[in-house]
């Protein structure tokens, strides 16, 4: 795609050709700068975010205030006050409840879904190959789990052979 709008139609069509419904997201950028989310929702097709941090922030309709944190600016208190809101759970402000909370739901989630989308730390050209790095398993679940899956990334991702990998892959963990 050249423009967000191809993009966001790709999937779309994507998306409409296999008749889903819910789609479940690892964390990606480019599905971030493509208001993707907003896009799909505009077009009846629920595009949930599955890691912990972005989960927080699309459950209570905000923008990532970081681009590894998105949910730093939030208490245990307003995520407790935010599951007991949406998730009609018992509140609670004990992160590690709060964690395996959010984890019980988008578990369920990930085999509910329609399509798994995620990111791409790099893409290899030679080969075909898709990198992707992650920390918390949602990336794993969203690539696996669901029946489909798209990969979006920009074209500065791509690296000509596998043997480019290894030095990147040491810069960004």
């Amino acid at each position: 795609a050249e423009t967000t709008d191809q993009a966001n139609q790709i999937i779309l069509e994507i998306a409409q050709r296999r008749q889903a419904k819910h789609l479940i997201k690892g964390k990606s950028m480019v599905s971030e700068e493509l208001n993707m989310n907003h896009y799909l929702q505009h077009h009846g097709i629920e595009a949930l975010e599955s890691d912990m941090g972005e989960y927080i922030i699309q459950l209570d309709h905000e923008r990532p205030s970081h681009i590894i944190v998105p949910a730093i600016h939030k208490s245990a208190k307003q995520v407790g006050h935010l599951f007991e809101n949406k998730l009609h759970t018992q509140y609670t402000d004990d992160v590690d409840t709060l964690i395996q909370t959010g984890r019980k739901i988008l578990r369920q989630k990930f085999f509910e879904a329609d399509i798994g989308i995620s990111g791409v730390n790099f893409a290899v050209a030679e080969t075909g190959s898709l990198f992707l790095v992650e920390n918390e398993g949602n990336g794993r679940m969203s690539t696996t789990v669901p029946p489909v899956h798209i990969a979006i990334t920009g074209i500065e991702k791509v690296v000509e052979n596998l043997r480019d990998t290894v030095p990147l892959v040491s810069l960004l963990t």
